[in-house]
């Protein structure tokens, strides 16, 4: 006979999702752990491992010369940021999901480093590039991005000068209707990219890094741009 004891002890085992939430709490320190290492240990992730885990193509070029709109209806060119290491997010503002999440953790980095490693801060020019321009006016970027860090840029321009940039830098979009919601979604590529001073494609990072993981990442770029 099993004693009361051992029985509530199963009960609750079995309640708190038994060994199917130990094994998920193991697979997923390993992935911290492994990415800790990864970043601390300054290795650069080869070829193969960066489009394993990206939807940007790095068979070809990433990166190049842009002119979009600024909030403040300004003409706004790459060259603007030389020197700047271009931390960028590509969604939307009726983005429910992916697009907050991404200005999030880059503002939670932000943050974070302006306290701890300012000389890095001051680096990053942090850049928001809206994939529909249509809905997306200076005025409405502005509004939205009052929600993260101030220093993000937020970029709009005509569907044509921004099809001309995502192309360039490996993004893709497209128009979906769902029936969820009453408007039309952009379906979009979600990573969030770093290019050097000199406009170069570093890197880029899933909109669920911990803060904590990209601001290593970028100390290390800053040291080695």
């Amino acid at each position: 006979m099993m004693s009361d004891k051992k029985k509530k002890t199963q009960t609750l085992w079995l309640l708190l999702g038994g060994p199917r939430v130990l094994m998920v709490f193991a697979v997923t320190l390993l992935t911290v752990i492994g990415l800790v290492f990864i970043i601390s240990s300054g290795k650069e992730l080869s070829w193969a491992e960066k489009v394993a885990s990206t939807d940007v193509d790095l068979d070809a070029p990433v990166g190049g010369p842009f002119t979009l709109t600024g909030t403040n209806g300004e003409a706004v060119h790459a060259k603007d940021f030389k020197g700047k290491m271009m931390l960028m997010v590509f969604g939307y503002t009726y983005c429910p999901d992916v697009c907050p999440m991404s200005l999030l953790a880059i503002s939670n980095t932000l943050y974070d480093l302006e306290k701890t490693q300012p000389e890095v801060a001051s680096q990053i020019a942090p850049i928001f590039v809206t994939l529909d321009p249509e809905r997306d006016t200076p005025e409405m970027l502005t509004t939205y991005l009052k929600s993260f860090h101030p220093r993000i840029t937020g970029l709009t321009g005509t569907l044509p000068d921004i099809k001309r940039m995502t192309t360039a830098y490996g993004v893709s979009f497209a128009k979906t209707e769902n029936e969820a919601f009453s408007d039309y979604l952009v379906d979009h590529t979600t990573n969030i990219m770093l290019m050097d001073a000199d406009g170069r494609y570093l890197t880029h990072y899933s909109p669920q890094t911990p803060p904590n993981l990209m601001g290593m990442s970028l100390q290390r770029y800053a040291r080695t741009s």
